[in-house]
C-alpha cells in the first residue's frame, strides 16, 4: 500500500511539474500538450530466484531515507521523481549475506536520460543510481547494452546480472523485479510556439516516436489514423531533435523523458 501511494504521490509530483510548463508556455522550447496512457512503472529486473533482488531492493529503500536519491531526480528531471519507499533499516537482514562481486548491468543506450553513452562514457539517471545502489553494496560494476526488449532473453542467458529500466508492460513471469523507483506515463509533446495546444491540432500532422513505443501508440488506433504520418526514431535523442528541427510536429513521450527536456 505505501509503494503505491508513493508512486501516486511521484506520478501527481510530475504531472504537476509537467502542467505547469505548459501552463507557463513550455520550457525547454517544448509544451505538453495532451496525456497519452496511463501510469507505467519502471523496475529493476533480475533473474527469477536470484538473491540479488532482496539486496538491490532493500539498498533502494536505505538510498531514499537518505537525500542521495531525490538529489539525482532533480539534477536529471527538475523535480524528486522517486517512487522508493524510504526505510533506513531495510538491509539490515542481510548484511551478514551480501557476497563481494561485481555485478553486470544491462542498459538500453537509446533510453536518454535514463542510459545513454557520451563521450565521458555511460551516462544517465539509470547509471548513476545503479552506481549509487552498487557503492552502497561494496559491488563493482560493468555496464552491458543491450536492447530493453531482450532484457529477459538476457537475464536468463547469463549475460547480464540485473537490467534496468525495464517497465510495467515488459515485465514477465520468468523474471523477478524490485519495487517501482521511478513512475510515468506517456504524453503528446509539440514545439514551444508552434500551434499545436492540444491533441486534435495533431490531426492530419506528423508525429515522432521511439521503436520502443510502437506498441504504446497503437494503443489508440483511431488517433493513429488521425495523423498524416508516423516517424519512427531509435532513440529519445534523436525523436526531440527531430521535433525542434522541425521534422516532426509532435513527438510521443514518456513523462520522465518529457520532464527532462523541458527542465
Amino acid at each position: 500500500m505505501r509503494q503505491k501511494l508513493r508512486a501516486a504521490l511521484c506520478l501527481a509530483l510530475c504531472a504537476i511539474l509537467l502542467a505547469t510548463m505548459c501552463a507557463c508556455g513550455g520550457s525547454g522550447g517544448y509544451r505538453v500538450v495532451d496525456d497519452y496512457s496511463g501510469e507505467s512503472s519502471y523496475h529493476i529486473a533480475f533473474r527469477k530466484g536470484d538473491r540479488l533482488k532482496d539486496y538491490v531492493s532493500a539498498a533502494m529503500e536505505v538510498l531514499a531515507s537518505s537525500s542521495v536519491l531525490r538529489a539525482s531526480s532533480v539534477r536529471w528531471f527538475g523535480e524528486n521523481l522517486i517512487a522508493v519507499d524510504a526505510d533506513a533499516d531495510a538491509m539490515e537482514p542481510y548484511w551478514d549475506s551480501v557476497p563481494a562481486r561485481t555485478v553486470i548491468v544491462g542498459i538500453d543506450l537509446n533510453n536518454m536520460p535514463l542510459s545513454y553513452l557520451s563521450n565521458a562514457g555511460y551516462e544517465g539517471f539509470d547509471v548513476e543510481f545503479i552506481l549509487q545502489i552498487c557503492d552502497y553494496l561494496s559491488w563493482d560494476v560493468s555496464f552491458y547494452p543491450i536492447a530493453m526488449e531482450n532484457a529477459e532473453i538476457e537475464l536468463n542467458a547469463g549475460n547480464i546480472d540485473i537490467a534496468m529500466a525495464v517497465q510495467d508492460s515488459a515485465v514477465t513471469d520468468n523474471m523477478d523485479i524490485s519495487p517501482a523507483y521511478l513512475t510515468s506515463r506517456y504524453v503528446l509533446v509539440a514545439r514551444y510556439g508552434s500551434h499545436i495546444r492540444r491533441r486534435s491540432g495533431l490531426k492530419g500532422k506528423t508525429l515522432g516516436v521511439t521503436v520502443a513505443d510502437e506498441k504504446v501508440l497503437y494503443q489508440n488506433e483511431k488517433f493513429v489514423q488521425s495523423l498524416g504520418s508516423v516517424i519512427y526514431q531509435t532513440n529519445t535523442e534523436g525523436l526531440f531533435q527531430a521535433l525542434m528541427k522541425g521534422e516532426v510536429d509532435g513527438v510521443l513521450s514518456s513523462s520522465i523523458v518529457a520532464a527532462y527536456y523541458m527542465k
